[in-house]
């Protein structure tokens, strides 16, 4: 039994500092190399999904959605306009992440990258929701070329080694699934 809260406290701190991490990487490490910031990604959503797809089946998909919210926060706080839509939704692919890979259960890379594609089209949706309401006014088809598909597209871009990453993170709790089927 102390195994098994050593093992979900090391994912708990993991996720912790990885949500840090990729928020400090998506807010100011990647616009600093990336002139302009032209493909910038969502790593937090990507995370999220990882998360909800790996770690999904502990707990009905707890991880997906608490990290969601977590990951949310951060994004949205790190943003300037204060905490407003972010958190739900990257809860919301988060426990989608969990369902879809209930649904599933031996195809957890094509489920993460459908699920992480579909995820990035609801964060462009949000991100014109974010524009429309602080610039006002402003033509649709420049918000999708300016702001949309660049998100998208580095979003569907970072999918794969954020893939790798939530494998690394979710290996305790993996590990942990695998010797209670044993048992």
């Amino acid at each position: 039994m102390k195994k098994n809260v050593f093992l979900h406290v090391i994912t708990i701190i993991g996720c912790l500092a990885c949500g840090i991490l990729l928020c400090a990487a998506q807010t100011s490490l990647i616009p600093h190399y990336i002139n302009d910031a032209i493909f910038v990604p969502d790593l937090l959503l990507c995370m999220t999904v990882g998360l909800g797809v790996m770690a999904g089946c502990v707990k009905g998909g707890i991880y997906g959605a608490l990290f969601g919210i977590y990951a949310g926060v951060l994004a949205d706080s790190t943003g300037g306009c204060g905490i407003f839509l972010l958190p739900l939704v990257y809860m919301l692919c988060g426990w989608g992440a969990h369902v879809c890979a209930e649904l599933l259960p031996n195809k957890k890379f094509p489920v993460y990258l459908a699920v992480g594609v579909a995820a990035s089209m609801l964060r462009a949706v949000v991100a014109v929701i974010y524009v429309f309401l602080s610039v006002g006014r402003v033509q649709l088809f420049d918000v999708a070329r300016y702001v949309c598909l660049p998100l998208f597209l580095g979003t569907c871009m970072a999918l794969l080694p954020i893939y790798i990453a939530s494998l690394v993170l979710t290996l305790p709790i993996r590990k942990l699934q695998t010797t209670e089927k044993i048992m």
